[in-house]
């Protein structure tokens, strides 16, 4: 496994992984962060994210329970979060593996600390720019002829050529890989997205909210599973009507106290999900 040499903390420079624990209600983050969270509280950009994290988390599940995927790696994972990935991968099955992959000092910090216990958690700092080096660290600790899944959410956004990031590591990964993959969008509410996005860049955070198009085509290598690119909140499409208190996850999914409510399905909101398996017929044009 990789490892760099870690970078100074700026407490003063607010930064993505510290903004997210504020978004997401946890404690590792510093005051600046905070300002900067609840200047974005009334932002569509907050409940985008926190709905991306529940996504994931069912998409885990879902993978697990249907699909027999056992390894997860996840890119640009943030400050540990309760449910982690591992969490939710280990529930079925205790000798899952998970490796998370975030280049923040804090977050290495906090993603080496979850390896005291069994053997089945890893944690690199590789820039998740570094196609090769990430794929040398997944196929390190990982079997790559074996079902694996890599989960993309809430990341692809802090990155400016992130379409070429995607396509470089999709080019690199063993096929029949899956990917679990969220991305704010600016389609449905441009004016807040965009407001919000500006203060996230005077603030210091380049965001890149992006349109169906544009993300379709990040995708175009894996065959997606209906409903195909859906808001995150609406994923499965046909939940249980426990769903309304916040205690299911319908269509088989296992259910999940720490998932909490998502929004109802009429309501729009400000991001894309979906859940893929690389297929070679649809590599081509990344190869």
């Amino acid at each position: 496994m990789t490892t760099r040499p870690p970078n100074l903390i700026d407490p003063d420079q607010p930064t993505p992984a510290r903004l997210h624990s504020a978004f997401l209600g946890g404690k590792d983050h510093y005051y600046p962060d905070k300002v900067l969270a609840d200047a974005l509280a009334s932002s569509t950009i907050r409940p985008a994210l926190a709905e991306s994290r529940r996504f994931t988390r069912r998409a885990v599940e879902y993978l697990s329970d249907h699909h027999g995927v056992s390894q997860f790696v996840e890119l640009g994972c943030g400050i540990p979060h309760f449910p982690n990935i591992h969490d939710i991968a280990e529930r079925p099955n205790s000798s899952a593996k998970t490796l998370y992959v975030d280049s923040d000092t804090i977050v290495a910090a906090h993603g080496r600390a979850l390896l005291h216990e069994p053997p089945t958690r890893f944690f690199t700092d590789t820039d998740i720019t570094d196609a090769d080096t990430i794929v040398g660290d997944v196929a390190a600790v990982m079997d790559m002829t074996a079902p694996l899944a890599v989960c993309v959410s809430g990341t692809a956004e802090w990155i400016s050529d992130a379409p070429a990031v995607l396509a470089g590591l999709t080019a690199r990964f063993p096929v029949g890989a899956w990917l679990v993959f969220t991305h704010v969008t600016d389609e449905f509410y441009p004016q807040h997205v965009q407001a919000a996005a500006e203060t996230l860049r005077r603030a210091g955070i380049p965001y890149h909210p992006r349109g169906r198009d544009e993300i379709t085509a990040m995708l175009a290598g894996y065959q997606l599973l209906a409903p195909d690119l859906i808001a995150p909140h609406r994923w499965p499409p046909t939940p249980n009507r426990d769903d309304e208190d916040g205690e299911g996850d319908g269509d088989g999914i296992r259910r999940l106290s720490a998932t909490t409510q998502r929004h109802r399905a009429a309501w729009e909101l400000s991001a894309y999900a979906a859940i893929g398996q690389l297929h070679p017929e649809r590599m081509h044009g990344h190869r």
